[in-house]
């Protein structure tokens, strides 16, 4: 294990070996090599140089394992990473699935370049990803969460719902441990989510003094959470805030219509509550933290924790009710309300 764009709409994407893509094919002249120009043979010596050091075996074929080598490489395939492996098994059978055309079990020549052909290689070095990777963890905890990724695609002139994040952590977190590592970061580059020369001014930030937090709060928005680990670390890092647990699921429609006026209400009240929000069927520990934890059963919900604890609890999709309930629990709140209602006051 090593250490520490494509657009917005490419975020729910399945990654490149397992769809259907143009294929930009072999020039019909390069066929022949009594056809080919200076250009065309210089170019396919250099793809029969490249093959070679692909087939470490020499025979003629590339297996699997060489297959996972080459698609590790970094420089388009120059420098190999032989003993650091960090590309999943199903992204290697997809890649097998979809290039190994004729179904014998090894890449041959003509498969291979088409491989190079799609662009499937990395092209940078590895100091530049990592140089990549260290300018997005902003925290410097050597992992990157949600609100780092969210920060980077709008940096970049792409902003990303939290609905889209959720796709991204679920296509790319694969040890849903709800941070993107090192590797998993690897394979956003080689399925073009990501583009190192899209990045350079991102990485040429001077963002000194991480605070080394597995995840930093956004005081006045919400920040989206992934694993109880992250929750714990928000609430230890803010004893004397209310943490409101605003619990969704991705496909809720009334989830999605609270959004706005929640986010309204943290920023109303940023100097007393934090907001997360938690998709219950993000992973596997979003799952459990709903069905145990908090044993949520309709969405969207709102838990509010004082130093871990819950102290007042609502479902439903009011607003009004929701802001007397958090109020209530301030004991010098804000001037003013967003949603004043007598109703909703008098329900309490």
């Amino acid at each position: 294990m090593l250490s520490g764009a494509q657009r917005a709409g490419s975020v729910a994407r399945a990654p490149r070996c397992s769809i259907a893509r143009s294929v930009r094919v072999v020039p019909r002249a390069a066929t022949f090599e009594g056809l080919m120009d200076d250009a065309s043979k210089a170019k396919m010596e250099e793809l029969e140089r490249r093959f070679k050091m692909a087939d470490v075996d020499g025979n003629g074929n590339i297996d699997r394992e060489e297959l996972r080598n080459l698609l590790e490489s970094m420089e388009s395939g120059e420098v190999y990473m032989m003993s650091q492996h960090w590309l999943p098994e199903d992204e290697l059978d997809r890649c097998m699935e979809q290039y190994d055309t004729n179904k014998d079990g090894v890449i041959s020549f003509e498969e291979f370049k088409q491989i190079i052909y799609d662009g499937l290689l990395l092209e940078g070095t590895l100091a530049e990803y990592e140089t990549a990777f260290k300018a997005v963890d902003k925290s410097g905890n050597g992992t990157i969460g949600a609100t780092e990724l969210s920060k980077l695609f709008a940096s970049l002139g792409n902003p990303v719902s939290l609905e889209k994040l959720v796709d991204l952590m679920q296509m790319y977190d694969k040890d849903d441990s709800g941070q993107i590592e090192f590797p998993e970061f690897l394979l956003m580059f080689r399925n073009s989510l990501l583009d190192l020369k899209d990045m350079t001014t991102y990485m040429t930030l001077d963002e000194a003094g991480g605070s080394g937090s597995l995840v930093d709060a956004v005081e006045g928005d919400m920040t989206l959470i992934f694993s109880e680990e992250e929750l714990d670390a928000i609430i230890a890092a803010n004893p004397n805030k209310l943490v409101v647990v605003f619990g969704a699921l991705t496909w809720c429609r009334p989830c999605k219509a609270m959004q706005r006026p929640v986010q309204k209400l943290a920023e109303h009240y940023k100097d007393h509550i934090l907001f997360v929000k938690l998709f219950g069927n993000a992973n596997k520990q979003t799952k459990r933290i709903f069905k145990e934890r908090f044993q949520i059963r309709s969405t969207p919900c709102f838990i509010t924790l004082r130093k871990g604890e819950p102290v007042y609890t609502q479902t439903g999709s009011n607003k009004e009710k929701l802001e007397a309930g958090l109020r209530s629990l301030i004991s010098n709140p804000p001037v003013g309300m967003i949603y004043p209602s007598a109703e909703a006051l008098a329900a309490l």
